[in-house]
């Protein structure tokens, strides 16, 4: 087995072996969210999928086509699909301020003299393989005693992290539901600027970016290069010029 900084070699070597620029195969359940009473709380979509993710690429070049991908788009168009949606407290002026923040935002991600505004990027390094960074997977560390730390061990909740947890990034190319959440999914009633901004950012690449974590002995099962792209076609996986335009 491979020296690895995370507590799985197994997933550390898999990630390794794939090529930079491939598809990887997960298939997983997600999380979901709870809702309701303490004590009575009821999980809404976790959903089983089979999701097919490209993990070469570079994050900063993903948010420079986010950017010029809005230029493409018009606010009445995201007016129009509001109100498709039933939001018709949506308007241009709604729409214009969405844009602008959400421009903002991507505008700070490429300034190098932005510090970070991530509350959590703190807790990740790359995931290393012999000594060398494998492209696509993160590691979750333990930041005590030296910061506050949100770890399992630190906090006792089965729920949060567990150190040296590799979380695999990528882009979402391909999603099948394979067992539907029993309880549906949670409907939020978010304000008009929120919908605004989403419907937005659902016009762009970075819409794509997707983070799972990979934890020994958790329900997931991992294919990385050509078997997780062959798997994948079996269920109904194929390279549009959607998923080429993607990862081009």
């Amino acid at each position: 087995m491979p020296e690895t900084n995370a507590n799985s070699q197994i997933v550390a070597a898999i990630l390794a072996s794939a090529q930079k620029g491939t598809f990887t195969g997960l298939i997983t359940t997600k999380k979901g969210t709870q809702r309701g009473p303490k004590g009575a709380k009821v999980t809404y979509g976790d959903d089983t999928v089979h999701t097919v993710i490209y993990t070469g690429f570079k994050y900063d070049e993903l948010v420079k086509r986010s950017l010029k991908a809005l230029d493409s788009i018009s606010d009445q168009a995201i007016v129009d699909q509001a109100t498709d949606k039933g939001r018709d407290d949506i308007d241009l002026a709604t729409v214009a301020q969405a844009r602008a923040e959400l421009v903002a935002s991507f505008e700070r991600t490429l300034d190098p003299n932005q510090e970070s505004t991530s509350s959590t990027k703190h807790v990740y390094e790359n995931l290393l393989v012999e000594g060398e960074t494998v492209r696509g997977g993160r590691v979750y560390r333990c930041t005590a005693p030296d910061l506050p730390c949100n770890c399992r061990a630190c906090t006792g909740d089965k729920k949060s992290p567990l150190d040296g947890t590799v979380y695999l990034q990528g882009l979402r190319v391909w999603e099948k539901v394979l067992e539907p959440a029993a309880n549906g999914h949670w409907k939020t009633n978010s304000k008009a600027k929120t919908v605004a901004k989403n419907l937005l950012r659902r016009c762009t690449p970075v819409s794509k970016y997707v983070s799972y974590a990979l934890e020994p002995g958790g329900s997931w099962l991992l294919r990385a290069g050509g078997t997780a792209a062959i798997e994948a076609t079996d269920k109904g996986f194929l390279v549009t010029d959607e998923i080429l335009s993607l990862v081009a």
